[in-house]
């Protein structure tokens, strides 16, 4: 009986795994497409549960779910009104409903603005392309931009920041064609070749050799803007005829040639002086170099080629990608990588957007893929890329789908989870709240629904330096030639006021280390002074091209406490909240984490975040005040905290507790502490 038992549970699986996807064709997807793709994947993951004689977690219930729903969707708590909204609700399909509301809410593009900060490691205050690639990953995801077109775009990227953003992806790396060229397989390829670029890889199929022929078809990138450079030509060209230091015809005439040199001379020494006019612009473009190729390593000691060899393009698995002569390589590199025909490339993303829902991965490791990595789900995994490539890769159908599954209302997995190997989904995975969750989730306790606001500063900064710059390449060339002239004076004044700056500050220290507080109070005075003066030079300038020249600081700020943990410059200032509790400091993908620490604690018993929620113009305290009645002063804080209504016996301990302002106030923070406001249930 066992056997037969066996013997049908395989061949449903092996039916499902055929199973192919006629009515996943039409897009956007309809309501019963998805309820239909979601059932597909409930039904190959109980296959997988009774062949393993597991079974799976009860259903949540309305309260729970509401809660998940939001954070999970859009990255925060819900309020008290939509928690409570939504509990009261007697509709059969109110969980459907919500989810699909949700999935197009502005708090979802925040939401997922953090996952692709997080994964490409963005900078926002790393130089100007930081802004403005901030600027593009954010229009990206609010345009819901097709998976495979918004990672082409950012691989075949080149140019000038200004008129292509997302050249950002190169330039956080710049000067560091190797490292890049590691990333760029790890993040969406799945796969770390960083040890191939010393040796050959100890655990994978991979050579030193392959390592650089992948590296290869980015070998000849260069941080360069051929605009700058041909505008500097010009300015350097004008100025030699205007002083009348033209070309000579004859060379070999001794007198012609020792001219010749001369001029030469002056002209590097012209466009040296000339370049502080783009100094910036090598930081903030890419461009490509025939003459450049990549070589062997000039230690390389393998058998397969010898040191400074010139490399070829390959590819590291798959079918070999045919390059022509005309070919652009970073073009040919961008397709093949996104191409629905390169299947590490759909089953990456489909592993890593399954992990973001359900708390882990198809496959454990989001990003060390290997031939020998094992699938506990290989029908399920096989499945879902159908899925991404019927969506033609919108993320957000996608997610809808894994929204509106059966899993995602079950109740969590509490037993931790092995780092490797098979596992059952019987439901989510037990998680604590990101920094950003938390973050944003306080925000909504202290003000409200915060998810329309838009710190509007990064698009105008990155607007307003998009126009300098284009205004700066229209400029006729004598115009430029007297620009650049004010803007070496301006920059000497600069120079000096910081030298003056510092010279103050120097004085001030001393006075008030000697006790003499008059002299320092004097000092100080002096400093406001030059203060005052250096931004009053700025708003004088306005916005004409000096103001641009001599704002070499395009930094984003995000200081204000109402604002979402997106909208902030990415990453967080060391020592804030957000980093406090684990958000990455962007140096390598995925480096965020949810591991407590003893300073968190502090924070949420004694921090500023937490002061806000219980001062008396905070929405928790007007809520809590615009009723009488103790009773309902628990409901509104449980609802706002937990999602939910307290149960008879917490109305029996908690609510005496409502009758004296200050017995509320331990409570809150009693409440703010614990695992179930911390955890995502």
């Amino acid at each position: 009986m066992k056997l037969l038992v066996k013997t049908l549970l395989n061949l449903a699986l092996t039916a499902l795994s055929m199973y192919s996807l006629p009515s996943l064709s039409a897009k956007p997807f309809s309501q019963e497409t998805v309820r239909s793709t979601s059932n597909e994947i409930d039904q190959l993951v109980a296959a997988y549960l009774q062949k393993n004689n597991t079974k799976a977690n009860p259903i949540i219930d309305d309260a729970t779910f509401v809660r998940r729903a939001y954070i999970s969707i859009s990255g925060r708590i819900p309020t008290a009104k939509e928690a409570g909204d939504f509990i009261a609700n007697p509709s059969q399909l109110k969980r459907k409903t919500l989810v699909d509301s949700l999935i197009n809410s502005s708090g979802h593009q925040s939401q997922m603005f953090n996952f692709w900060a997080d994964l490409l490691r963005l900078q926002t205050n790393q130089e100007k392309f930081g802004l403005g690639w901030h600027h593009w990953i954010r229009e990206s995801v609010e345009k819901n931009k097709p998976y495979d077109q918004f990672v082409n775009e950012m691989l075949a990227a080149e140019g000038l920041s200004t008129e292509n953003p997302a050249v950002g992806y190169y330039l956080r790396d710049r000067d560091m064609l190797l490292d890049n060229v590691s990333n760029t397989a790890q993040i969406f390829l799945g796969t770390q070749i960083g040890c191939a670029q010393c040796h050959d890889h100890p655990f994978d199929d991979l050579t030193q050799k392959q390592y650089y022929e992948f590296a290869a078809f980015l070998g000849d990138t260069a941080y360069h803007s051929n605009a700058a450079r041909q505008m500097l030509k010009k300015m350097t060209e004008y100025t030699m005829k205007q002083n009348g230091h033209n070309r000579t015809q004859n060379p070999k005439n001794k007198k012609a040639f020792k001219k010749r040199q001369r001029n030469k001379s002056l002209a590097k020494k012209l466009t040296r002086d000339y370049a502080s006019t783009f100094k910036d612009f090598r930081k903030n473009a890419t461009g490509n170099s025939p003459q450049k190729v990549l070589r062997l390593p000039n230690d390389y000691q393998y058998n397969d080629g010898k040191p400074g060899d010139v490399v070829t393009p390959k590819t590291i698995f798959g079918d070999p990608v045919q390059i022509h002569s005309t070919d652009n390589r970073q073009q040919v590199f961008a397709d093949w990588i996104t191409s629905p025909e390169n299947p590490r490339f759909t089953q990456v993303i489909v592993n890593r957007l399954w992990a973001r829902v359900f708390g882990r991965g198809i496959v454990s490791s989001l990003d060390n893929w290997s031939e020998t990595t094992r699938i506990s789900h290989p029908e399920l995994l096989d499945y879902l890329c159908k899925v991404m490539k019927a969506t033609d890769y919108d993320v957000k159908q996608f997610m809808r789908v894994l929204y509106h599954t059966r899993l995602f209302e079950s109740a969590v997995t509490t037993q931790e989870a092995k780092s490797s190997g098979s596992y059952d989904f019987r439901g989510p995975v037990l998680r604590r709240m990101s920094a950003e969750e938390l973050h944003d989730s306080l925000i909504t306790i202290n003000i409200g629904n915060r998810d329309h606001l838009k710190n509007n500063s990064i698009q105008t900064k990155w607007e307003n330096y998009v126009q300098s710059v284009a205004k700066l390449f229209q400029m006729p060339v004598p115009d430029l030639i007297a620009l650049d002239h004010v803007a070496d004076e301006q920059e000497k004044k600069f120079y000096s006021y910081r030298a003056k700056v510092k010279k103050l500050r120097s004085e001030i220290s001393k006075a008030e280390g000697a006790g003499d507080m008059t002299t320092a109070k004097q000092l100080k005075k002096e400093l406001r002074q030059q203060f005052l003066a250096k931004n009053k030079a700025i708003n004088e300038n306005g916005d004409s091209m000096m103001a641009m020249m001599m704002n070499r600081n395009l930094r984003a700020n995000g200081s204000s406490s109402t604002l979402r943990a997106s909208e902030k410059p990415a990453p967080a200032k060391p020592g804030s909240f957000i980093r406090e509790f684990g958000s990455s400091d962007r140096e390598i993908t995925n480096a965020s984490h949810t591991q407590a620490s003893i300073p968190q604690a502090l924070t949420l018993l004694n921090g500023t975040e937490l002061d806000r929620l219980i001062n008396k113009n905070s929405l928790l305290a007007k809520g809590l005040l615009q009723t009488d009645s103790p009773s309902e002063r628990l409901n509104h804080l449980f609802l706002a905290i937990y999602g939910k209504m307290p149960t008879q016996k917490e109305r029996q301990r908690y609510e005496p507790m409502m009758r004296k302002p200050k017995d509320v106030k331990p409570l809150v923070k009693a409440m703010l502490n614990s695992k179930r406001f911390l955890f995502v249930q």
